[in-house]
């Protein structure tokens, strides 16, 4: 067996692993609900143009598509692929040129040796205007522990990926730390990620309800947004 076709085999392994583990969590509307929280926040500080009646998101790395049922409720139509559909780093889109007005890569971008071919991908499919959402783990808080998961590959700082994505074609770009659901300040203040790291819980802690928000939501990762122009 070659290294390509191992190196899908394992990728095959640990997305059923995965999405098995996320359909034991019963709280995934909650999750999906999160999400889009933070993307509508994330939208407000980049003046998007995304997540409106009648605009179409595609989900690369989308896992069990957990965040389809609440995008659908909005009137959003949404497309996701994962490694058991198509292997990003070498096979295109079955998606029309300009049509996307948004494209979510969540915790996906470490998983690939090449990222190129996803990233090109994504800015032949996005419309004029169209943004791309990142996240990955931020190599500067996250290098002790990067290489736990196994399938991790490639790691990032904020430097990295923004010249990565500038030199694919994207411009306004913009890095902001992995927070879910807080004040536009958690996001553009200069100390950002160092704040973010330096909260003293994750939001997954047991009695995380009782708790005031700016104690929540440790983060060790980034968004990365960019526009195609």
């Amino acid at each position: 067996m070659n290294k390509k076709n191992l190196d899908t085999k394992i990728k095959h392994l640990y997305f059923k692993q995965t999405v098995s583990r996320k359909e034991n969590d019963i709280d995934r509307v909650s999750l999906a609900k999160r999400e889009i929280e933070t993307l509508e926040i994330l939208k407000e500080i980049t003046n998007g143009d995304f997540l409106h009646e009648n605009s179409s998101v595609l989900d690369l790395g989308c896992g069990d598509q957990f965040l389809k049922q609440e995008l659908q409720k909005k009137n959003i139509e949404y497309l996701g692929f994962d490694i058991q559909d198509l292997n990003l780093e070498y096979e295109s889109l079955p998606i029309k040129d300009n049509s996307q007005d948004l494209i979510i890569s969540l915790a996906l971008i470490e998983h690939l040796y090449d990222p190129h071919n996803m990233l090109t991908e994504s800015l032949r499919c996005l419309k004029k205007g169209g943004t791309l959402v990142i996240s990955t783990p931020n190599w500067l808080y996250s290098s002790k522990i990067f290489f736990n998961d196994y399938t991790h590959v490639r790691p990032y700082t904020p430097k990295s990926l923004i010249h990565l994505i500038n030199d694919i074609g994207f411009s306004n770009i913009y890095d902001f730390p992995n927070l879910r659901c807080k004040s536009r300040f958690a996001y553009t203040n200069r100390f950002r990620y160092f704040l973010a790291n330096l909260r003293p819980l994750t939001s997954d802690f047991r009695f995380s309800y009782l708790l005031p928000s700016f104690l929540k939501g440790k983060s060790k990762g980034m968004f990365v947004l960019a526009k195609k122009i």
